[in-house]
């Protein structure tokens, strides 16, 4: 029913094919919440330290079993290897051919051992991982058949801004010794201080380069927490673009960081209530944030904030990896 062949590098047809469908998804999945893949993963290539590969699934047009039926790329898959063997995977399936079997199949054929000469299908991977945004019941069922067990959970969490189901700002509280301030993000200076910000948050290596990864574009806005010794002891990022979700105007909160030092200070709150007063007075309705499920800390203080859970996701894993999942924001 399907094809495919593992490409180090895809071709202009293939690249336009699937940046159609990665964008085609996207679109559709937009207020699921749905795993999604970046169109301009379609066009990377690997490097000193990082491997990729590229597998564009094809079949014929409506799964037809006519020889003289077109071919159409109906999935795709991207892999990335790290210096040491550890594959992180994404598979999107076109929403036409949803529930029709091609992620089973895909699965059914390459299988998923890893433990092997070559690695996962001979393309150096000696461990995978993914994550599965949204409770997707396709995700669901393809995981428990093939007894692929999460490794780590993830929720979207939201906070009404505006309407019948909000409930007023709280006042800013926390340490009043801590300046609170919002700075451009267009000036170098406030990224090395956000980095700066970083280093002193308790993250993994890991953790620290995928932020700084998604920290690059400089896009949204933060607010700087400021201590009375001129040292910066946290900020909360958050991007006011506003889209549609639930047909509600929503907007993001993508991080929010303390220094280890500053925790338990009602610091966290005192940003967070900050961002969330900006976006509201954006236009935003509804505030969106992500949080990892085990940080007690975190939960607590955005149910005394009054957000609610909205969404769970999860990162499934196959073989052996050195560090803990890394929890994206957006």
């Amino acid at each position: 029913m399907i094809s495919y062949v593992w490409r180090k590098r895809l071709d202009e047809a293939d690249r336009a094919e699937a940046e159609a469908l990665l964008t085609a998804a996207a679109a559709y999945d937009e207020e699921a919440g749905f795993t999604t893949i970046d169109p301009r993963a379609v066009r990377a290539e690997s490097e000193p330290g990082r491997t990729v590969w590229h597998l564009p699934i094809t079949a014929r047009r409506e799964l037809s079993t006519r020889e003289d039926a077109p071919v159409v790329m109906v999935a795709y898959l991207h892999l990335s290897i790290d210096e040491h063997g550890q594959g992180s995977a994404a598979l999107v399936v076109h929403p036409r051919y949803r529930s029709r079997g091609v992620a089973t199949s895909l699965v059914e054929e390459l299988g998923l051992e890893v433990a092997t000469p070559g690695g996962w299908c001979s393309t150096g991977a000696v461990s995978l991982r993914g994550w599965a945004f949204g409770s997707h019941p396709a995700s669901e069922r393809l995981t428990r058949r093939f007894d692929v067990r999460p490794v780590a959970r993830l929720w979207t969490v939201l906070r009404h801004l505006s309407g019948p189901m909000a409930v007023p700002l709280p006042d800013e509280e926390g340490p009043t010794d801590v300046v609170v301030a919002a700075h451009d993000l267009a000036d170098p200076a406030t990224a090395k201080r956000v980095t700066d910000v970083l280093a002193r948050g308790g993250l993994t290596r890991s953790q620290f380069e995928q932020f700084s990864a998604e920290f690059a574009d400089r896009s949204g806005r933060v607010l700087l927490a400021t201590g009375p010794d001129g040292s910066d002891v946290g900020f909360v990022w958050f991007d006011p673009r506003r889209r549609i979700h639930l047909e509600l105007r929503t907007a993001r909160v993508l991080a929010l960081i303390l220094d280890s030092r500053a925790r338990g200070s009602g610091l966290g709150a005192r940003l967070l209530t900050r961002a969330l007063t900006e976006l509201a007075g954006e236009g935003a309705q509804v505030a969106q944030m992500r949080v990892d499920p085990d940080n007690e800390g975190a939960l607590r203080m955005l149910r005394l904030l009054s957000f609610e859970q909205e969404d769970a996701h999860a990162c499934y894993q196959i073989g052996e990896w050195i560090d803990p999942p890394l929890f994206p924001r957006g």
